[in-house]
């Protein structure tokens, strides 16, 4: 799958622990920072439970690697250098521009004071082996994992198991419901959501979401967006099964 650096969004610092668990601390407070680079993903309980949370996609992995797996090994046969990606998200056709907001996310992120390696995102060093996903993984790996841990796919919920195994690989709808209802979300992102859920394998309106979101990603460097957390509580209905409060 494209994009498997799931702390690659804690080189933001706008997203790095502020206040350790076990205090409830902010949504934001995402990641460990240790030895100058991002650690684990910070787990907290979930409000009106017992439960530790996890990053849950809204729209999973797999829909959005109909688009990204595609891409990314594309990126990575075309380009050996910062000028070669330049060039190749200058060249697509039709033009995508969400991709230059990503680069120019991750040209920040490189930038002083942050200063994150470009190794972090690109790995010019390892040779490209044609048509290969996990290489191309290792080469361009951590751009592409801009797109697919975006924080504003990502609900603090808690894991599948204690969900009666849902959402599974399908889109998260009880979260998209509670934030639709509850207008936590970027409007954009909210619209292309509900067109996924319609249309879950439409390369067109898989991409229109990865393009929402990522219009998100200048502002992400200036204030958090998603990292959603609300209240669970148990399913009437269904034994041991949490649902949105």
């Amino acid at each position: 799958m494209a994009g498997n650096t799931d702390n690659i969004h804690g080189w933001n610092p706008l997203y790095r622990d502020r206040d350790p668990y076990p205090l409830p601390g902010n949504n934001f407070d995402s990641f460990l920072f240790n030895h100058g680079r991002p650690g684990n993903f910070n787990y907290r309980l979930v409000a009106g439970t017992n439960v530790l949370d996890h990053q849950g996609h809204i729209v999973p992995q797999n829909i959005l690697n109909i688009v990204l797996d595609p891409l990314m090994i594309a990126m990575s046969e075309a380009c050996n250098n910062a000028v070669d990606v330049v060039n190749f998200i200058n060249n697509q056709i039709p033009p995508r521009p969400w991709l230059q907001q990503v680069l120019n996310y991750v040209n920040a992120l490189q930038a002083p004071p942050i200063a994150a390696p470009e190794t972090n995102f690109f790995n010019w060093g390892t040779p490209v082996i044609a048509n290969n996903a996990a290489n191309a993984e290792t080469r361009v790996g951590g751009f592409f994992s801009i797109m697919t841990w975006n924080p504003v796919n990502i609900c603090r919920a808690p894991v599948d198991a204690q969900r009666g195994n849902y959402p599974g690989n399908a889109v998260d709808v009880q979260v998209f419901t509670y934030l639709n209802a509850n207008i936590l979300a970027d409007p954009a992102c909210l619209t292309a959501i509900q067109n996924v859920i319609n249309y879950p394998n439409n390369a067109v309106v898989i991409e229109a979401f990865l393009s929402a979101c990522s219009a998100t990603l200048a502002a992400q460097l200036i204030a958090g967006a998603g990292f959603y957390a609300f209240p669970w509580r148990a399913n009437p209905l269904a034994p041991g099964v949490l649902i949105p409060a």
